[in-house]
């Protein structure tokens, strides 16, 4: 069997593109794309696809522009729709990467397209679980590469990576650029690719099967962790009666697996170690992980919010005429604040006087809620909005004499 027959019949057994009318494929000029765009190329009256093709340029050598000058003339000769991207700014590994799929998402998005194709193969795999290693990365990113997953804002659009059981050996492009930075070790990619995995191949020439063994054997057993914690994924809140009935162990991964919902969130491991345990002691809890992100537990559950969300309100002496409202009693003379919350202020509250914080630790009272503001007459404390009434306002409750503030959160 050709390497181009086993491609044809392992996408075919697969159903890759059944449900695929047209493919995009991201094209970077190697040996590896070229030979993936080739072999689409020849397959795609039997898959029933039409193709078009991504490239991004990085302008990072001398020779960029010309290698894509020539990848668009060829495409033109094939009648195959060319689209092409720029790479600006500060070059890296992680930076580049992200340009490239916020590209092949918006070029997806305008031109109808449901499928996105990219030519990782079972090199790929094993450089990307020794770079995930080398990096000290979470046991659930050592699972290798998925042939096919969720890609973009659309349903049922998919990166597919048809090549991941094929060697780099068993490509056959015999038109492609040969990237000479590759041969140099100034990225890391370059230094495994190049030193670290020919090195630990002379000690066990099996080392990279051995790799590609063990990631599978990971993939494996995160799927039965996965299947384990179902009723947490995904969720916004998770509730802490429920997350307490697990095992301390599957705490760890029902964690990590809700810190994926915030991919701009960096939580070092002492950081994580560290939510578990606020987690699972009592109290309620509000910390600033970022500039960007606040973690929350309060007496039902603990989530993640963006910081700067402070609850706010509008206040009117007259009710307001749409809507639902709430109220407070107020004495019909003196100047009205609404202030926030400071130290050492005191309330009475049925009859016990009290410390404001004392008061909200007392009853349980949602962190959140604990920076509403606070309405004052002449410095006398009549009300938390949306949290109480203190019995200031309840003696005038029935008085004759009276204003009444009417409050609700903004729209």
């Amino acid at each position: 069997m050709t390497p181009y027959d086993k491609f044809l019949k392992t996408v075919v057994d697969a159903h890759y593109f059944d449900q695929h009318a047209s493919v995009l494929v991201a094209l970077s000029g190697g040996v590896d794309s070229m030979t993936l765009f080739d072999w689409l190329y020849q397959a795609k009256d039997r898959l029933n696809v039409t193709l078009s093709v991504a490239h991004i340029n990085h302008k990072q050598r001398v020779v960029s522009d010309l290698e894509e000058n020539l990848l668009s003339k060829k495409m033109a000769e094939l009648g195959v729709p060319f689209y092409t991207a720029h790479y600006e700014g500060t070059f890296s590994e992680e930076k580049a990467r992200d340009f490239r799929y916020a590209f092949f998402e918006e070029v997806m998005i305008a031109q109808h397209i449901s499928a996105i194709v990219t030519a990782h193969h079972s090199n790929d795999v094993i450089e990307n679980f020794l770079i995930r290693q080398i990096r000290g990365s979470r046991l659930r990113f050592l699972t290798g590469m998925k042939p096919v997953q969720s890609f973009g804002p659309d349903e049922g659009s998919e990166l597919i990576r048809p090549l991941l059981s094929f060697e780099k050996s068993e490509l056959t492009a015999t038109t492609y650029f040969e990237d000479v930075s590759n041969a140099e070790n100034e990225y890391l990619r370059n230094r495994v690719r190049n030193t670290y995995l020919p090195a630990f191949s002379k000690e066990n020439p099996r080392f990279s099967e051995n790799l590609a063994s063990l990631s599978e054997e990971i993939g494996l057993a995160m799927t039965v962790v996965s299947d384990s914690m179902t009723a947490f994924s995904g969720a916004k809140f998770i509730e802490l009666m429920a997350f307490n009935e697990e095992t301390e162990a599957l705490q760890y991964f029902i964690l990590q697996d809700y810190l994926t919902q915030f991919p701009t969130l960096e939580v070092a491991k002492r950081q994580f170690d560290q939510l578990l345990h606020v987690i699972r002691r009592q109290g309620q809890y509000l910390h600033a992980m970022s500039a960007d992100y606040n973690f929350v537990k309060d007496q039902y559950c603990f989530y993640i919010e963006k910081r700067g969300n402070e609850i706010a309100f509008e206040t009117s002496l007259t009710p307001f005429v749409f809507g639902e409202f709430s109220q407070v009693a107020i004495p019909d003379t003196g100047e009205i604040i609404i202030r926030k919350r400071l130290a050492g202020d005191r309330v009475v509250i049925n009859g016990m006087h009290k410390k404001l914080r004392r008061f909200f630790i007392d009853n349980k009272i949602a962190l959140k809620k604990r920076d509403n503001p606070l309405v004052t007459v002449d410095n006398q404390i009549y009300g938390v909005l949306d949290v109480v009434s203190t019995d200031l306002s309840k003696s005038l409750k029935h008085a004759k004499i009276k204003r009444t503030l009417y409050y609700r959160e903004k729209r």
